[in-house]
C-alpha cells in the first residue's frame, strides 16, 4: 500500500491539517502528548504525525505520566480535605467525607446532639449521618457534624415541628419546654367558636354511634 501523503485521508479526500500553533497551544495546556491529542479532539496517531513533522513531539513526551490523570478522572480519595472544606467540590459524597473525617479524628463518632454512639453487632457500624449545621451546601469544617437518624429526622426537613435548639435544650435541661402562650394564637373569636361547634357535632355523632351499638347488642341478646 502506497504511503499516504500528509493532509489526505485514507479515502483520498482532503483532510484538515493540524497547525503548529494548535499543537503548541495544546502542549501548553497539557502534560503529555496523549493529553494534547485529547485536548485537540483528534486521534493520537494523527497528533503524533503532525507533531513529528513540526519537530515538537519529543519535547512534550512524558513517559512517567507525571501530572497526568490515570483513568477517567481524579479519584475522590485523592481530593484533599482542604479543598473540600474550601467548597471547591460541592458535589463530593457526604458518605465518603464522613468516613474520611472520622478516620482522621476530625469528628467524634457519635451524635452531636444526643451523643448516641451504639454500634450494630453485625458489622460494628453506627447509625450516623453527616449533615450541615446551619448553611446547607457549605462544606466548611465548622459547618459539618454527625447526627443519628432520630435527631436527623427531628431537626432537618421539618423545622416547624421541632427546632434544633429546642432539641439541644431538652437534652441538656429535661425540664425545659418550648415556650407557648396560654391563649390561642393566630385565631380570632370566630375561629374558636367554629372549632367549638365542630367538637360538639363530633361528640353528638359519637353518642349516636354508641346508642346504635347498644341497640344492636340488645337485639342480639348480649
Amino acid at each position: 500500500m502506497a504511503a499516504k501523503k500528509v493532509g489526505t485521508s485514507n479515502r483520498g479526500r482532503k483532510a484538515i491539517p493540524l497547525l503548529k500553533s494548535e499543537i503548541e497551544e495544546a502542549q501548553r495546556n497539557t502534560n503529555s502528548n496523549r493529553q494534547a491529542a485529547i485536548w485537540l479532539g483528534v486521534s493520537y496517531p494523527r497528533y503524533k504525525r503532525y507533531a513529528k513533522i513540526y519537530g515538537i513531539f519529543d519535547r512534550h513526551a512524558n513517559p512517567l505520566g507525571l501530572g497526568t490523570t490515570k483513568g477517567f478522572g481524579k479519584r475522590p480519595s485523592t481530593i484533599s480535605l482542604r479543598d473540600i472544606f474550601a467548597n471547591k467540590h460541592p458535589e463530593y459524597s457526604m458518605i465518603r467525607l464522613k468516613y474520611r473525617m472520622i478516620a482522621r479524628h476530625m469528628l467524634d463518632e457519635q451524635c452531636a446532639l444526643c451523643q448516641f454512639n451504639e454500634r450494630r453487632i453485625t458489622d460494628n457500624k453506627t447509625p450516623l449521618m453527616l449533615t450541615f449545621k446551619n448553611q446547607i451546601g457549605d462544606f466548611s469544617r465548622d459547618n459539618l457534624h454527625l447526627l443519628c437518624y432520630n435527631c436527623m429526622f427531628l431537626t432537618t426537613g421539618a423545622p416547624w415541628v421541632a427546632h434544633q435548639k429546642q432539641i439541644v435544650n431538652s437534652l441538656t435541661n429535661p425540664k425545659a419546654r418550648p415556650r407557648r402562650d396560654d391563649e390561642p394564637r393566630y385565631m380570632d373569636a370566630l375561629d374558636i367558636a367554629e372549632d367549638t361547634e365542630i367538637e360538639q357535632t363530633v361528640e353528638e355523632q359519637r353518642d349516636d354511634i354508641r346508642d346504635l351499638q347498644a341497640e344492636i347488642l340488645r337485639e342480639l341478646g348480649r
